[in-house]
Parts: structure tokens; sequence; C-alpha cells
């Protein structure tokens, strides 16, 4: 996203996360980054924390993105406190004190990283889906009074993103397989993330890319009312 951006002739690119470090691989997107003439600086923030959020955006900004995750699934009799509270930390509060920051300013962007898990649900991610429907929240409140906004229920990235690290990214193979959900490519994902930020859109879209008669079948009930025009579909959409 960064890259992608500083293409688009951002003039300044602050990549924010709780470690304050390039993550591990990330070296030759930030090489890009750099080479493309934008300014860019790496910064420390967690997200949960107000403080940090309001440190990191004391200077002016012209648009603001969230991409903060934290996943602790678990099925719903062993949900707790705790598993809430990591999950919606950087999620749900990040971005409230994301928009308590700029409320009273106008900004080109405010695009949220929200999840399919919000819009389809997710075996074990209760806590998940509901910290990304806040997200989707946020945007429908800013765009309801005038604010930019845009939140991207994304579904999983085939060559970026958690699913193809380690575990989650056998937990998603097999998923595809059994569900009907594929993974989205990245020229796809741009393309989305282009359309997107454009303010004429909804502010919230889910992104993801499934054989629908795939996952209608393997609904445990009939499909549900709004996605009965899918009901007889057989090919990728």
């Amino acid at each position: 996203t960064g890259r992608w951006l500083a293409q688009r002739g951002a003039a300044l690119v602050v990549l924010a996360s709780r470690s304050g470090v390039l993550g591990r691989g990330t070296a030759a997107e930030w090489d890009r980054i750099r080479a493309s003439g934008a300014q860019s600086r790496l910064e420390q923030c967690d997200t949960g924390e107000a403080a940090h959020v309001r440190r990191l955006l004391s200077v002016s900004v012209s648009g603001v993105w969230h991409a903060a995750v934290v996943v602790a699934d678990a099925m719903l009799p062993n949900q707790a406190a705790t598993g809430l509270s990591r999950v919606f930390a950087p999620k749900a509060c990040g971005t409230w004190s994301l928009h308590a920051a700029v409320v009273t300013s106008r900004i080109d962007a405010f695009t949220l990283f929200s999840s399919v898990a919000a819009l389809l649900g997710g075996v074990g991610q209760t806590n998940y889906a509901a910290a990304n429907a806040c997200l989707d929240g946020v945007a429908a409140h800013r765009r309801a009074n005038g604010g930019s906004a845009a939140s991207m229920q994304w579904g999983a990235w085939a060559e970026v993103g958690m699913a193809v690290r380690g575990a989650a990214s056998e937990r998603m193979a097999a998923m595809e397989t059994a569900s009907g959900l594929t993974r989205i490519g990245l020229a796809q994902g741009l393309a989305a993330l282009d359309a997107g930020t454009r303010h004429s859109l909804p502010s919230v879209l889910g992104v993801v890319s499934v054989v629908w008669s795939r996952f209608v079948a393997g609904c445990r009930t009939a499909a549900p009312a709004f996605l009965s025009a899918f009901a007889g579909q057989s090919r990728e959409s």
C-alpha cells in the first residue's frame, strides 16, 4: 500500500507499526518507496494506545490508511475478555483514535482495512468479525457527516498479508478447497483499492474472490437472503 501511494504521487509516506521497524521480507518494498522520490520514514505507533496515535498525527496529514491487526481465534465458548481486548485494541480502538485525531481536519482519504469476516463471518473469529464491523461503522459515520472514508472488507490476499505466512497459509488453502473462497491477486487488490477510495462509491465495500456455487453449496442451510442472487452462479467473481 505504501508503494502504491508513492507511485500515485504521495509527497510523504509514513509507515507506522507497533515495533517501528520494517517487517521481515519487506526491505525491497521499502527500497521501491524510497526510489519513487517520495519522502519516507518509519514510526513506532501502537494504534491501540490513543496517546501514540495523537503523537503520530500531531503533524498535518492528507490521508490515513489503517491496516493494523491482531488475531486471537477461538470458538465462541472459549472466547474471553482477553481475546476480545487483544483484537479490538488495534482494530476498533485504533480506528476510533485515528478518527478522533483527524475529525476536525479536511483529509483526502481515511481508508480502513476491514475483513470479509465482518460480512460473511469466520469460524472461530467472532471477536475479529465484530472488531472489523466497528471499522465499517466508523466509515459509515464519517461519510454520513461529510468526511472522507472507505472501509474495505478484504478477503485473503495471495501475495501479501497474513494469509501467505505459516499456518495461516495452510489453513487458507484448506478453506479455499472447502468453501470456494479464493485469494485476491495483487493486481486485483490494488485495482479494488483504487476503486474503493473514490468518494462516489459506498463507504463500505466487500472485496473477496469467490466461487459462488461452491460457497453457497457449503452453507448448512439455504443461502442467506442477501446472497440469493449468487445461488445459481458457477463462475468466479
